[in-house]
């Protein structure tokens, strides 16, 4: 029986296990970074460092967290972990949004009640309750995502300080006179009967009745002659043709009148052969818009003249070019009706109801009324056509619902007061914008945004305290009551206001229009974006631990329109400076097919599900894996490919600290003193390392793990760790060569354990626990980048020398599988290579003889000289080693072992295998 000479190989020993068991080991992790408060020493450790402050934007506490709350908060950690581990003070305080309709609207449904059937004291407790349910079950999956913060001391938009800071900002803008009341049309869902920012308002295809009508010259003046010609107007909204007061022209455009049968119609010429195509029609005469200003029509059905009037938002490509202008119900016809001097007039109510003594429409639901309003437009032959057209309409973000257009009595923030939109527009550029198309899509929000509605008509959030004058119904925002309710709300919180009688807040306060002592308390709330953009005040600029300005917002890229905006107004009006020197957004997440997720669909990914099923490291890697400024696919497919590539970087670390069991850093052997293989792969190691350094400093985490996988599997797996094993298992265990081999080994398992903790921050931990090093840390993660500690081995020189042995390589290899394809040679041991160069050359690859023997892994190298490169293959006629498997004309001439070379055979003669 021959002897089993593998037994005596160095074979890798590690308890690192193989297989992850995430699932299970991730919640261990997570405990003991509890018990040993990771948190708090990473921040003393930091304390004196410089800051890095990513203010955290405040979900709502209003239902479990989704995927899109897991992506943005495995980002921030990311960017955190990566700060932390380049040498910043980074603290990180956790928020949330506990006010507003996203809650009270959730509320409302568990209850089956509405906002006009409950008590007020008694829902805002209950409000208040619902909030920090969900606020701790939120926390607990935000935690089990591997995120480190200060979870114990969130910040809340409910706690009395942050509503006092609020309050005190509200008072601020008031004096600085950035805040009016005034009646202007705004955002209205009737459904949840309130006012609406445009942050609040998401745009869905909706079907509309697309109808054309006859308005009827009432006073021509002398250009047009009257009771002949009607002027043809366009409307997807037929239930404010109620409201109309005018018809809109623009003033450069040409217009025709028509003539057809027994009708004269005008509208604008170039739209005329849409509009009457398949009617035997002429034109009779052409006219400038502008010539037709001041003109009267008659409203098809109610007793009431429009005015021509004109305006260049007026299009040219849909419609007739005459715009219906009802100045309740729309920006642009407000600000028309402004200019003309026109009557507002709102026959809506706040539930979306026409008033009951509104002719034709009384009481009835404002889109139910259209079917109504048409078929009075025929019956009157006042409708030329009408037809449904699906289009882009504005919808509630919370409740889905159409909304309407509505003039009501608000409170507004003025954009343009003391040139604050200028101001803003100016420093734009001086933000870090990532993705760079951030500024622009900022730039065209600030620049057409409308001045902000800050008023809500519900009832859980901070009240503006607002007073109406019983004698003279004035309704007054005053700096001095807003401080005296502030002071109150910081000692009983906000609830006061609803709760105590008016008195309690007068302090003395006399009506400034009639000096009238009298008043009522008005009941509308803040804006819900007007409390979580003040968090710049309310938490950055108050909390010790934090500074203003803060380095980064990380959102997703809607809050351009919400969050970022509000805040970025906000700051700037109160500090006349951006609150943050970043602003980073990301995508949505969407299945495999690029499709929003939804219930309905039955493709959505719950963090909970995906969490319990695969771990948090599988999820951490597809957020770091994905380009995140696009939208992020997910599916079964792709979770299988995660998994896939995590295993291999797993594998690769396992198989790194199994072949370091014996090692320790006492035991490194001296740059200078590494085998030329070893001092190429540590050299390209710190190369990969300051290059994904570099990644995570640009937050470009999806080419930072490429870059990790591309280490591991190219150029370790598949080469660096596959032509080691023979120094490794073969040679004595303190031999220079083999030593060596772990020396680098030992530093690229330093450097692989921190390029992957930002990211997969549990197999990090795990795998450091295991690392054979020597004055460890208690904790993987609170270890320092410190690039500049490895920059010894950097050398671009033995990198470019190794690009000509990678060529021959790739060379060789090619041949070898062609061979083996052939049934010519089994293992690439069994193959002797001659390797033809060029004179210039032979001194250059001689000098790597013994180094291509073990690049290529084969069992003997020759290199001739002359003639241009190339490679003979053919195999070997030696005997194979019986421990080293290589094929050596020394087998069988050691009388000890004969079935072995004569490195193996000196190895056991010294008595010096690893047991």
């Amino acid at each position: 029986m021959s002897t089993d000479y593998r037994k005596t190989l160095n074979l890798p020993r590690t308890d690192f296990p193989m297989k992850a068991n995430l699932t299970s080991l991730e919640p261990k992790i997570l405990s003991l970074w509890k018990e040993n408060r990771l948190y708090e020493k990473l921040s003393k450790e930091r304390q004196s460092a410089p800051r890095f402050i990513l203010h955290d934007g405040p979900p709502y506490a209003n239902g479990k967290i989704h995927i899109g709350h897991a992506l943005n908060k495995i980002l921030k950690d990311i960017v955190l972990r990566h700060k932390t581990m380049a040498g910043f003070n980074c603290p990180f305080i956790v928020g949330w949004d506990c006010h507003g309709l996203p809650v009270e609207h959730q509320l409302l449904k568990e209850l089956k009640l509405s906002k006009h059937n409950v008590d007020v004291a008694d829902f805002r407790q209950k409000a208040h309750d619902y909030a920090l349910k969900f606020v701790d079950l939120q926390r607990q999956d935000f935690i089990r995502l591997g995120v480190l913060a200060q979870w114990d001391k969130p910040y809340l938009t409910l706690d009395y300080g942050y509503e006092y800071r609020v309050l005190s900002l509200l008072s601020s803008l008031v004096k600085e006179k950035y805040i009016f009341r005034g009646l202007k049309p705004v955002n209205w869902c009737y459904s949840c009967e309130t006012a609406l920012a445009e942050a609040e308002v998401e745009y869905r295809d909706k079907e509309s009745d697309s109808i054309y009508v006859f308005f009827r010259v009432a006073e021509g003046k002398e250009i047009l002659p009257q009771g002949d010609i009607d002027f043809l107007i366009w409307t997807t909204t037929p239930w404010t043709l109620v409201a109309n007061t005018a018809v809109c022209l623009h003033p450069e455009f040409t217009y025709g009148i028509f003539e057809y049968g027994s009708r004269k119609v005008l509208m604008l010429k170039e739209r005329a052969k849409d509009l009457l195509e398949g009617k035997n029609y002429k034109i009779i005469k052409e006219i400038k818009g502008k010539e037709l200003e001041g003109i009267l029509l008659k409203h098809p059905f109610i007793n009431r003249n429009a005015q021509v009037v004109l305006g260049e938002f007026v299009s040219s490509e849909e419609g007739s070019g005459c715009v219906h202008i009802a100045p309740g119900h729309g920006q642009e016809d407000f600000l028309i009706g402004k200019k003309y001097n026109l009557e507002i007039i709102m026959p809506v109510d706040e539930k979306g109801r026409f008033h009951p003594d509104i002719e034709f429409v009384g009481g009835m639901n404002v889109y139910k009324a259209n079917e109504h309003i048409i078929n009075l437009l025929d019956e009157k032959k006042s409708l030329f056509k009408a037809e449904k057209i699906t289009h882009s309409y504005p919808h509630c973000w919370r409740c889905k619902k159409p909304i309407i257009f509505r003039a009501t009595n608000q409170w507004f923030l003025n954009i343009d007061h003391n040139g604050l939109r200028d101001k803003i527009l100016k420093v734009l550029d001086s933000i870090n914008w990532v993705p760079s198309s951030g500024y622009e899509r900022m730039k065209a929000m600030i620049s057409s945004r409308p001045e902000w509605c800050i008023s809500r008509q519900r009832l859980w959030g901070v009240p503006i305290p607002a007073l109406k004058c019983r004698q003279c119904k004035e309704v007054i925002l005053n700096p001095q009551v807003i401080d005296t309710v502030a002071e109150k709300v910081k000692e009983q919180g906000s609830a006061i206001w609803f709760n105590k009688p008016v008195e309690e807040f007068l302090g003395g306060f006399k009506c400034l229009h009639c000096g009238g002592s009298e008043f009522d308390k008005e009941t509308d709330i803040l804006d819900v974006w007007f409390e979580s953009g003040a968090s710049f005040f309310s938490v950055v600029e108050t909390d010790p631990q934090l500074s203003y300005p803060a380095d980064m917002y990380l959102e997703g890229s809607d809050q351009h329109r919400g969050w970022f905006q509000a805040s970025l107004i906000l700051s700037f009006a109160k500090e006349e400076s951006p609150c943050f020197k970043t602003v980073l957004t990301h995508g949505f997440v969407v299945d495999g097919e690029g499709k929003k997720m939804s219930k309905s669909q039955g493709n959505v990914i719950s963090p909970q599900e995906f969490i319990n099923k695969f771990g948090v490291e599988i999820l951490r890697l597809w957020v770091a894996f994905n380009d995140y400024q696009d939208d992020l696919r997910l599916s079964g497919e792709i979770i299988k490919q995660l998994t896939d590539l995590y295993r291999k970087v797993r594998n690769t670390l396992r198989f790194i600290m199994g072949n370091l069991y014996d090692f320790s850093p006492a035991k490194n052997v001296e740059k200078d003193d590494l085998l030329e293989v070893d001092r190429f792969m540590a050299t390209k190691a710190v190369e990969v390392y300051e290059l994904a350094y570099n990644y995570y400093e640009k937050f470009q985490f999806y080419k930072a793990i490429q870059l990790i996988f591309d280490f591991c599997n190219l150029d370790l797996s598949s080469f660096y760790l596959d032509i080691l094993k023979d120094r490794l298992y073969v040679e004595d265990k303190d031999s220079l060569s083999r030593r060596s081999a772990q020396t680098v080994l030992y530093l690229i398992l330093e450097l692989l354990l921190k390029m992957i903790s930002p990211v997969l921050v549990f197999t990090a931990e795990e795998a450091y626990q295991f690392f054979p090093g020597q004055d460890k840390k208690e904790s993987a993660h609170l270890l320092l980048w410190e690039v500049d500690k490895y920059r010894s081995f950097a050398g671009k020189d033995i990198l470019k020398r190794w690009e000509k042995i990678f060529s021959l390589r790739k060379e060789t290899l090619k041949n070898i599988e062609d061979l083996r394809a052939k049934g010519k040679i089994g293992s690439s041991l069994e193959a002797e290579v001659k390797i033809y160069v060029p004179e210039s050359d032979y001194k250059f690859y001689l000098s790597f003889k013994e180094v291509l023997k073990e690049v290529l892994i084969v069992s003997k190298v020759e290199i001739v000289s002359g003639g241009t490169l190339r490679v003979e293959i053919k195999k070997s006629c030696a005997k194979k080693c019986g421990r080293c498997w290589h094929y050596d004309e020394s087998v069988g001439k050691d009388n000890n072992y004969p079935e072995l070379c004569a490195r193996c055979a000196k190895i056991l003669n010294n008595n010096q295998p690893v047991n």
